[in-house]
């Protein structure tokens, strides 16, 4: 995952999962359980890298410039204010009961692929703003914990870099992970937009 800098994480799974095929054609087969337990030891983490990713947890603190601002999904931003009456009591809950998944949470979906449940809108919210993490997966779906619960102590408490060294590691990465790019396609790699961009 270090190498790669990034490893995207994807539901559909026509062969395999798609981490699961990433990494194996790079280090051959593995067992299933290297990768929740690299996630349950606080060595790799899930966060918006191309898209959902795995990420070396040292990128943790390079994240916090977009997880306390509005987040990387200005979508998650209007969960949190039409549904801000769920976020404490989500977080109670899962502060209570430990590390949860949406479907615990009681509500409906309205019809179609992205139409959530309010709850689940809320957690994809909170994890977006690194509130809460992604303690672990069953049956690929997100089972979400306080990020104190997480992410290790020392990297929690570690400064945020300035954006331009933030910017520079990742184009860094990205070219060490896919060989030679072009800047469109360092942007890419990231998915840098506007400013960032």
């Amino acid at each position: 995952v270090r190498r790669l800098s990034a490893v995207q994480l994807d539901s559909i799974t026509a062969v395999d999962r798609a981490h699961r095929l990433t990494l194996g054609s790079r280090i051959g087969s593995y067992p299933d359980g290297d990768v929740p337990r690299l996630l349950a030891e606080g060595r790799l983490f899930e966060y918006w890298g191309h898209e959902a990713c795995l990420l070396p947890i040292e990128l943790w603190p390079h994240c916090r410039r977009v997880m306390d601002g509005k987040g990387h999904w200005g979508s998650h931003e209007h969960a949190l204010r039409i549904h801000a009456d769920l976020v404490e009591p989500v977080l109670d809950r899962i502060r209570a009961e430990g590390p949860l998944g949406s479907r615990e949470f009681e509500g409906s979906a309205q019809p179609g692929m992205w139409n959530w449940k309010p709850a689940k809108m809320v957690l994809e919210a909170l994890w977006d703003r690194g509130a809460l993490a992604v303690a672990g997966r069953q049956s690929f779906q997100r089972r979400y914990d306080l990020a104190e619960r997480v992410i290790p102590r020392a990297v929690l408490d570690a400064p945020v870099p300035e954006e331009d060294e933030t910017l520079r590691t990742l184009a860094l990465l990205a070219v060490r992970a896919r060989g030679a790019l072009t800047e469109p396609a360092i942007r890419e790699h990231w998915r840098l937009k506007g400013g960032r961009a």
